[in-house]
């Protein structure tokens, strides 16, 4: 593995390796790069190809996020980093798919790219040789007199007898690898299975502030959003709703599954009619509180207390949080909600994905392209997770404002 040291914050120039092992790397980088899990994007292979063409080069001082900012996704030289993260955000995915490139069979003796947690320089590792066999298991193979008509007949039968069993068994092994399916698979199904294209719809300045403010209690912020230009409210949308976006498109891309992405504000009912819908953000998205008002879980707001209400325990105010906390971001603790459901009024498959601020927006992102979190919502409510409704209750705890882990606190299915 090639030594990328830190030394007060900077990355220290690495010896370049030797040609060979160059040439091996840039054979691994075209198969990545070929996968499924990068063919489809653009913005994915580019980060990959130049960290790593720099990191052979030896030029590791360049690989910073300013850097590539500018050389990779062409930003101008004096652009903020705060408030364009597109570095980091490919930083994540590009770091998620390539797990999950290694975690397939068979992948095992090919060369690995990785990037440790919170670096933007690639490190390599390669195979470690087979050990040579020991001189004691080397002997000559005895030789073996030539069998009889009778034996050759009688060894033909029982070849023929074992090969029909091997073949057997190696079909029901591929008839039930096929027909199993992970929780992942069970969720998106219907989804996956549709003809169309799937819509995703996000919120930005001018629909989040449409849809949190209201006469009763005028937010002050939205008059000041109000005075800005409309390309500079419609260009800025929330870090958490664009990760789970990040997220979703990327699992989407990897299955084969075409996609467009809608301000809330553009999408008509006319498009969310066209095929399946992902609706992502909780109160900032008017399309999730219109579709989900009528479900056993939905969003609901009460002064200055948001909060995920329970239709067979209404009084309860368990999963709330309060609105002032996430604009400043104090909250501690956020919730979100994910729910697949056949909308009455489209005909269509309608997902949510939504927290009541960001953070839980977020997380429930995570949830839906993770397995496992899937699988934990699965168990509190076994049941046709493939062909019902569903409906998922999430916490996440907020640490320097960075959600944790979703953790599944309710499912339902109907």
């Amino acid at each position: 593995m090639s030594e990328h040291k830190r030394n007060g914050g900077s990355a220290v120039a690495t010896p370049v390796l030797p040609v060979a092992q160059q040439n091996a790397i840039r054979e691994q980088l075209d198969r990545i790069l070929a996968s499924s899990l990068f063919r489809h994007s653009k913005r994915f292979p580019d980060f990959l190809r130049y960290t790593v063409e720099q990191a052979l080069n030896g030029d590791t001082e360049d690989i910073k996020e300013r850097t590539l900012g500018i050389e990779v996704f062409g930003r101008d030289p004096l652009y903020d980093t705060n408030l364009d993260p597109v570095v980091r955000m490919t930083a994540v995915e590009v770091r998620k798919r390539i797990t999950q490139y290694y975690q397939a069979p068979g992948r095992e003796a090919e060369v690995r790219i990785d990037f440790s947690r919170g670096s933007y320089i690639p490190e390599f590792k390669f195979p470690e040789p087979a050990p040579p066999l020991s001189p004691a298991l080397i002997s000559e193979t005895p030789a073996t007199p030539e069998p009889t008509g009778r034996a050759r007949k009688k060894r033909f039968v029982i070849y023929a007898f074992v090969a029909v069993v091997v073949i057997g068994v190696i079909g029901a092994g591929l008839w039930e690898g096929a027909s199993r399916q992970t929780p992942l698979d069970r969720f998106w199904s219907p989804v996956l299975a549709a003809s169309s294209p799937v819509t995703l719809c996000i919120p930005d300045l001018i629909s989040t502030f449409h849809s949190t403010s209201t006469p009763a209690a005028p937010d002050p912020t939205a008059a000041v959003i109000a005075q800005l230009p409309e390309f500079m409210r419609r260009d800025r949308v929330s870090f958490g709703d664009v990760m789970a976006l990040s997220t979703m498109t990327g699992m989407f891309g990897s299955k084969g599954k075409g996609f467009r992405v809608l301000h809330t504000e553009d999408a008509k009912l006319d498009d969310l009619m066209q095929g399946p819908v992902v609706l992502i953000g909780g109160f900032s998205n008017q399309w999730t509180l219109q579709f989900g008002s009528e479900l056993r879980y939905s969003f609901i707001r009460d002064g200055q207390l948001r909060y995920i209400s329970d239709r067979k325990n209404p009084s309860s105010r368990e999963w709330a949080a309060s609105e002032s906390d996430g604009e400043l971001n104090k909250t501690v603790v956020d919730y979100a909600l994910i729910s697949r459901v056949i909308d009455s009024d489209t005909g269509r498959m309608l997902v949510t994905v939504a927290g009541i601020h960001h953070f839980g927006t977020e997380a429930a992102g995570r949830c839906v392209a993770d397995p496992v979190c899937l699988e934990s919502a699965e168990k509190l409510t076994p049941g046709d997770w493939k062909n019902k409704n569903v409906q998922i209750v999430l916490q996440t705890s907020v640490i320097g404002g960075n959600p944790g882990q979703p953790r599944v606190l309710a499912a339902y299915l109907w």
